[in-house]
């Protein structure tokens, strides 16, 4: 297949019924493993230079150093899963789930989509009787019965006057919700200054379900989708906002294949409207922000919303940003692991986190993000490492453009 085909393999939209028309599929070219640039496997076609990914790309193969902590070695693990050529032990639970799901593999491949089979052989690793690590149990049953990830009863603060009918719902996701209210506050402030007609689904916000997805618990996975779905059809929203990387890809991407249909409305992450607005002259950021930072693109954002926050960051005078060596397509996990390896595995995702925060105090002594979990695991591993580094949301840094910053105090996490 040619090198400039790759994108027509819609990881979304393969199943597991074809699994042997395409479990061969894999090049052993062992791009996805090697620590260095793609090297052409027949001398017939050499990759485009952007393909060249840096030396530490898999947080997983960098932390365990065994190749089937890769996606070749994942891919040749699940072909014998799928078949029943080797039992659910716990070292191939461990392999599989201590992917990090930040889908770097994906942009190296020039063949398949890895991060499909590993998503499809934790799905199977269940189906086949098999337990999802401590706590995923836990918080499958946080997820279904409290309607959050972490169990609570109440949020950490409403949103403030926002309607729960409108053409543009803000779907703020768990840890907006319960653990950063202060970022709530800054988006929809910044919405409504914009003059947009948002809402919000105030006390009925459920998790967007992303763990259960990214954990292979496709019937828990289902019914929250549903659910979620209808509560926007019902507010009469043609699009959804949300500031949440996660949630994010989970809306865009995962919402369309558990359905097996397109949503009725749009989905876009907050730093795309921002820009919108920012570009249509809607919001117009004039306080100067004297200082220099660097930007950490969350891996859920990988390859879709890249140049939208950056677009946000250069509109906002006086600030400065100075790029990390990995950055963009080849942004480097924060440590969070789609939730899994935080909660599952937390020496690994420490280590991890620690690797990125020494990378952005490498490029200035302030790292923004536009996610909340990247935001709540970089600050987190700062201060655990003791590690001199401001961590920022986008929203707080244009609220603070944009003179709303003061009246967000009080609203502190």
């Amino acid at each position: 297949m040619p090198y400039n085909d790759r994108e027509t393999l819609d990881q979304e939209k393969w199943t597991l019924d074809q699994f042997e028309e395409w479990q061969d599929i894999c090049l052993n070219c062992g791009a996805c493993a090697a620590h260095g640039p793609i090297i052409p496997h027949n001398n017939e076609e050499i990759p485009p230079q952007e393909w060249n990914s840096p030396c530490h790309k898999c947080p997983s193969l960098d932390y365990y150093k065994f190749k089937s902590n890769a996606g070749q070695g994942r891919l040749l693990l699940a072909a014998n899963l799928f078949q029943k050529k080797t039992p659910v032990t716990d070292m191939l639970t461990h392999i599989m789930y201590t992917c990090n799901s930040c889908g770097v593999c994906n942009e190296i491949c020039p063949a398949y989509k890895p991060m499909h089979v590993i998503l499809a052989a934790k799905e199977e690793i269940l189906k086949q009787g098999g337990s999802a690590p401590e706590p995923l149990p836990e918080l499958f049953e946080n997820m279904d019965s409290a309607g959050n990830l972490f169990g609570l009863e109440k949020r950490a603060k409403a949103l403030p006057d926002l309607p729960t009918e409108g053409e543009n719902l803000y779907f703020t996701g768990c840890y907006t919700s319960y653990l950063l209210p202060k970022i709530g506050y800054a988006n929809a402030k910044i919405l409504k200054m914009a003059g947009l007609d948002v809402c919000h689904l105030g006390a009925a916000e459920h998790c967007c379900g992303e763990v259960a997805r990214q954990a292979g618990n496709t019937e828990l996975f289902r019914k929250i989708a549903e659910d979620n779905i209808r509560m926007v059809e019902q507010a009469g929203a043609k699009r959804v906002i949300v500031s949440c990387a996660h949630c994010y890809k989970t809306w865009k991407e995962s919402y369309p294949w558990i359905m097996q249909k397109e949503l009725p409305f749009e989905v876009v992450h907050i730093t795309e409207v921002l820009d919108e607005q920012i570009a249509s002259g809607k919001l117009n950021p004039q306080i100067p922000v004297e200082r220099e930072i660097t930007f950490h693109d969350p891996c859920f954002l990988r390859g879709k919303v890249n140049q939208s926050p950056r677009n946000v960051l250069h509109a906002i005078p006086g600030l400065k940003l100075k790029e990390m060596e990995r950055y963009g397509r080849w942004s480097y996990c924060c440590g969070a692991g789609a939730k899994i390896a935080l909660n599952c595995y937390p020496d690994y995702a420490a280590e991890i986190g620690r690797e990125r925060v020494c990378e952005a105090k490498e490029a200035a002594s302030e790292v923004v993000t536009c996610c909340p979990v990247c935001y709540n695991q970089l600050r987190f591993t700062a201060k655990e490492e003791q590690i001199d580094l401001d961590v920022s949301d986008i929203s707080l840094v244009l609220a603070e453009s944009l003179g709303i910053l003061e009246n967000l105090h009080g609203k502190e996490e």
